[in-house]
């Protein structure tokens, strides 16, 4: 296998770009947003359907439309509070009308069983709630998934164009780089540390001078993780960055044929696989109304 590697240099280096590219690639596609919609169904007892898709994410002062696609004959209301606060929960009735879906970028209006919550004016202030619907003489909850109440987080809004889209396109190329370096660590006569380069600068760009802007548009702060907070994304940026660190001083000077050059790029790169399959903003900013301030967590 060495032997043959060695032989077809070129074509290694294409499967392995492949590889790359499909983890990134499968990264993209699947990656898990707690803040995400909530789509799904619920099952009725005479067979009947209900689809529902909650919106997780919204824009100051926005109201937040709470709709399902439910049978003729349904009837409902949402059970609702604000998080980190000593309200009650609070009720409103769901009836037809019009609400608007958003879907990659476009606007579709459709009539749903909805109810409307009015918009929060803080930052990173989230709503809980739980729709309750009655069919057919049965009481039905909808909830997370979990038996938990779902939970929509408001935030600031984001230029897409110039803050958004270049820190999602750098953050998606240093996990490539650094995949992609870590695979050309471990190959036979491989040469990483243009990649590991790479995925340094791409890091550097994409979670620390475009992902920091991001932030503050979203939630009023630059940075929330050590020594300022414990935001778990810019945490796991953090530690990449350390172990990226660690792999040029170690791929650079004398250092560069040591025994540990190629494999604390193979760590950076391992680490940072495992760091992005970690759900984005698992845990995340929040509004403390009882503290009448942000947390981060």
């Amino acid at each position: 296998m060495r032997q043959w590697m060695e032989s077809h240099p070129r074509v290694v280096s294409v499967l392995l770009w492949l590889i790359a590219i499909v983890i990134t690639g499968f990264y993209v596609l699947y990656e898990n947003d707690p803040y995400d919609p909530l789509a799904g169904e619920l099952a009725l007892s005479d067979g009947e359907v209900v689809e529902y898709e909650f919106i997780r994410s919204r824009v100051l002062d926005e109201e937040l439309a709470i709709g399902v696609d439910a049978p003729e004959g349904t009837t409902g209301y949402v059970e609702y509070w604000r998080v980190n606060s000593d309200d009650e929960p609070q009720v409103v009735d769901m009836e037809i009308q019009t609400v608007e879906l958003e879907s990659m970028g476009d606007t579709e209006e459709v009539e749903l069983l909805a109810a409307r919550l009015p918009g929060l004016s803080e930052m990173a202030g989230k709503y809980a709630y739980f729709v309750h619907l009655q069919y057919d003489g049965e009481n039905y909850v909808i909830d997370d998934g979990a038996g938990e109440a779902i939970v929509s987080r408001y935030r600031g809004d984001m230029p897409m164009l110039t803050v958004v889209l270049p820190h999602v396109v750098t953050i998606m190329l240093s996990m490539l780089f650094g995949i992609r370096a870590a695979l050309e660590a471990l190959r036979p006569g491989g040469k990483p540390r243009w990649m590991m380069w790479a995925a340094l600068i791409t890091l550097l760009l994409g979670g620390f001078i475009f992902g920091p802007i991001m932030q503050k548009y979203a939630f009023g702060v630059y940075w929330a993780g050590i020594p300022l907070g414990w935001d778990l994304t810019d945490n796991k940026v953090t530690i990449e960055l350390v172990l990226w660190l660690v792999a040029v001083f170690f791929n650079t000077g004398s250092r560069k044929d040591g025994p540990w050059a190629r494999r604390t790029i193979v760590i950076a790169g391992l680490v940072t696989f495992i760091v992005y399959m970690i759900p984005h903003s698992l845990l995340g900013s929040g509004y403390d109304y009882t503290a009448g301030e942000a947390l981060t967590e």
